[in-house]
């Protein structure tokens, strides 16, 4: 298990390919900031009660699909058909254990899964089955930061020192530069003494100030706000200063401000929060064979930054929520959209918490994932008013290209 440890994009990364070495010190210089105001699109949630937020299919494998808003019926079979044929090409393409997804398009939403959740059972992944979502966990604390931001308890441009002690330069790095990851702050899942801690003691559970120590012992990248390099690191820290902020934990902010309210009564933080049952098992490869990596660490070594566990039905409800208003104002919304230029890869930018990238449908907000045995991938693009979100159950899988190849299915006349 300790070299698929040693191998795994773990959360390090925001996705398989979306920061080139950001498992490492590879920081990036920023160029510019780019100003993109626009709340990134929104209209009506087209996931529907027979998509993401509504009952979940009870079929193994398959898919469902379901018409909303007067979308004829037909249509939508047929789309269903495509989009399960593409999944099921993707998961044999990857030799993927199996994954999960949901769509939603102009009045039609879909649930599918392919593969298997349990390999050595042989038990077939459900649509409805939790996954592990890694660094999607993200965007969720970063909703966290500018509700309170909203309600005048926290201040982007606020050094981090003002609401948590500790933190190295904590009163040269604002809020907004833990949040965009231009903080300089050294990325602790990229240091070969986190993984030699990790593996040599898998139960242990980690608390945010020696994972923060951890990091403080190696120079930064940059000085604050003169580069951008992707950091698990910050996000540790963002919790903290939600927590400090509004003076709940994590665990208890996160249900009452974010699931409930955005109606996602199959999402938890692992490690705040007691688990829910369905969590289908997560693998590695190693020597071409499928390791179990399910409970590979505690769940503490992600916190914040990402111990997330969903379902792709309610990672898609998440981002139609959090970009067509429901959860966030115009005004936090505009600040999420801000985004900083990040290195050559799958995305092009990266707001609050948010990534920007192309697709076959244009431009999409969401985030990646990546942590032992999963990947993960939720995406709503603006134009065409699509949400696509893809779970997987091995590290290091290809996802975004998984992404794709559902855009093209919806981009095809």
């Amino acid at each position: 298990m300790s070299r698929v440890l040693r191998r795994t994009a773990l959360f390090a990364c925001a996705g398989v390919v979306l920061f080139t070495g950001c498992s490492s010190s590879s920081p990036a210089p920023l160029d510019g900031v780019t100003e993109s105001h626009d709340d990134g699109g929104g209209g009506s949630d087209g996931i529907g009660s027979a998509g993401a937020g509504g009952a979940e299919p009870g079929g193994a494998g398959g898919a469902e699909l379901g018409g909303a808003g007067g979308a004829p019926d037909a249509a939508c079979d047929t789309l269903s058909a495509e989009l399960q044929g593409a999944l099921d090409a993707a998961v044999e393409a990857q030799r993927l254990p199996g994954a999960a997804a949901a769509v939603a398009i102009g009045g039609c939403s879909w649930l599918g899964a392919a593969g298997v959740a349990d390999a050595e059972a042989d038990v077939a992944v459900q649509p409805g089955d939790l996954f592990r979502a890694g660094s999607i966990t993200k965007s969720f604390v970063a909703t966290l930061a500018l509700m309170l931001r909203a309600e005048g308890l926290l201040s982007l441009e606020d050094s981090v020192s003002t609401y948590v002690d500790g933190i190295p330069r904590g009163e040269q790095i604002s809020v907004r530069q833990i949040l965009n990851h231009t903080s300089g702050i050294f990325n602790y899942t990229g240091m070969d003494e986190f993984w030699t801690a990790a593996i040599e003691d898998p139960t242990h559970a980690w608390t945010p100030a020696e994972l923060i120590e951890l990091a403080a012992s190696k120079p930064p990248y940059f000085e604050p706000g003169q580069g951008f390099a992707y950091s698990n690191t910050n996000y540790i820290i963002a919790g903290l200063l939600v927590e400090a902020a509004s003076g709940e934990p994590i665990g208890e902010l996160l249900r009452t401000r974010v699931l409930e309210r955005a109606g996602l009564a199959h999402t938890y933080l692992d490690g705040a929060e007691a688990a829910l049952p369905g969590l289908v098992h997560g693998y590695g490869r190693s020597r071409g064979e499928l390791v179990e990596m399910t409970s590979a660490l505690h769940a503490s070594a992600a916190g914040a930054a990402g111990a997330l566990v969903s379902t792709s039905s309610d990672l898609a409800r998440f981002y139609r929520k959090l970009l067509d208003g429901t959860l966030l104002g115009p005004d936090e919304l505009a600040e999420m959209t801000t985004w900083v230029d990040t290195p050559p890869g799958e995305v092009n930018g990266y707001g609050l918490g948010l990534s920007r990238r192309e697709s076959p449908l244009g431009v999409q907000h969401g985030h990646d994932g990546g942590i032992w045995g999963f990947t993960s991938s939720s995406y709503y693009a603006i134009d065409s008013d699509a949400s696509i979100t893809v779970l997987v159950n091995l590290e290091g899988a290809d996802v975004g290209r998984v992404v794709d190849d559902l855009s093209r299915v919806l981009a095809t006349p």
